[in-house]
């Protein structure tokens, strides 16, 4: 066994989960758990536990727990204990038991409850040596060198989570936290497909897929319509969506607009115009074409307001967690925490 620390950096999400390591793994899990159904499954699968698309793919033969809500740990003994084993899988995949010690930075929603966080926090116990629990929009500033009075917008499945960031960690009064994320855009755009063409038979997994490809707001419309295949009372169809995905997509602006407004107003008016032009779209949802531009549109009240839109959205969360834990002393960790949760 070697000597060496293990540094991993880890985001929590609702639909997916990101690993990274100082030895440089790279990891995307979907979030989700099956376990067999019955002794008959048991056999053929020659496992108590699947994880991710691994899951997904054998799910007519398993029980299937999406254990994170909203971008917290739902409150049931089940749930928990199906995230413990989530978490030792996704830490087990930088294969921590080649080295002696092992820390890990894990990114919690911004808004989390102490109950919330002591749970991931627990349910990591059993697999690292030390953890620290952070704010993911946090994790997010840390990655992109951005602590300097930024305001970080990550848009993620179960949430999107709005912080500012101004050098030190977060207190709760510095982040919000909606359910506005991309799993209500799911949903909004079966209901608008629906609403338009009656009889129309749309399925969540069809609503995330469109959503991935077409996504868009009136800031950046596409050249073409949107048409796509699905069935109306059982007769195959191919039809125009192009406004229903729009209507989608724009659902979670007011809230996201709201929410800065407050932000930016409550905070110290001599940096005001800092958070202003440091505005950070980060998260899956910030893959939405136009949303940056319309997001800017929408705060113009405000006076002059950048969006910066990152790129490779999806590890910068893991990333900035990694970079936490190989640059902040383990002896400030058990303060980080505290003041964290």
């Amino acid at each position: 066994m070697s000597d060496d620390v293990l540094y991993i950096g880890v985001d929590l999400g609702t639909f997916r989960s990101v690993m990274v390591s100082s030895a440089g793994q790279e990891e995307e899990v979907l979030t989700v758990i099956g376990t067999p159904k019955d002794v008959i499954a048991r056999n053929f699968l020659r496992r108590d536990v699947l994880f991710g698309e691994d899951a997904l793919k054998n799910r007519l033969a398993l029980n299937l727990f999406r254990p994170l809500e909203h971008g917290v740990i739902k409150d049931n003994a089940e749930d928990k204990k199906y995230i413990a084993d989530f978490i030792t899988h996704i830490i087990g995949l930088a294969d921590p038991e080649d080295y002696g010690r092992v820390v890990a930075v894990i990114g919690a929603p911004a808004e989390a409850s102490y109950v919330d966080k002591t749970a991931i926090f627990d349910a990591a116990a059993g697999s690292v040596n030390a953890c620290m629990i952070i704010s993911e929009p946090f994790a997010v500033a840390y990655s992109l060198d951005m602590l300097d009075h930024s305001l970080v917008i990550d848009i993620g499945a179960g949430t999107t989570d709005i912080c500012r960031v101004y050098g030190t960690v977060p207190q709760p009064e510095d982040q919000v936290h909606t359910s506005f994320g991309g799993d209500h855009i799911d949903a909004q755009i079966i209901r608008e497909v629906q609403l338009k063409y009656a009889g129309a038979q749309i399925t969540k997994d069809m609503a995330r897929r469109w959503k991935e490809q077409f996504s868009f707001t009136s800031a950046s419309t596409p050249d073409s319509p949107v048409m796509v295949d699905f069935s109306v009372e059982g007769k195959a169809m191919t039809l125009d969506i192009t406004d229903c995905i729009q209507r989608a997509c724009e659902s979670i602006v007011d809230p996201i607009v709201d929410n800065v407004k407050k932000l930016i107003s409550d905070s110290n008016p001599e940096y005001h115009d800092a958070f202003r032009r440091n505005l950070i779209l980060a998260g899956g949802g910030s893959g939405i074409n136009g949303l940056g531009a319309l997001i800017e549109r929408r705060l113009s009240d405000l006076g002059d307001v950048e969006v910066h839109t990152v790129d490779a959205p999806i590890h910068l969360g893991a990333m900035g967690g990694l970079r936490l834990a190989m640059e902040v002393p383990e002896d400030m960790w058990a303060n980080l925490t505290l003041a964290s949760r």
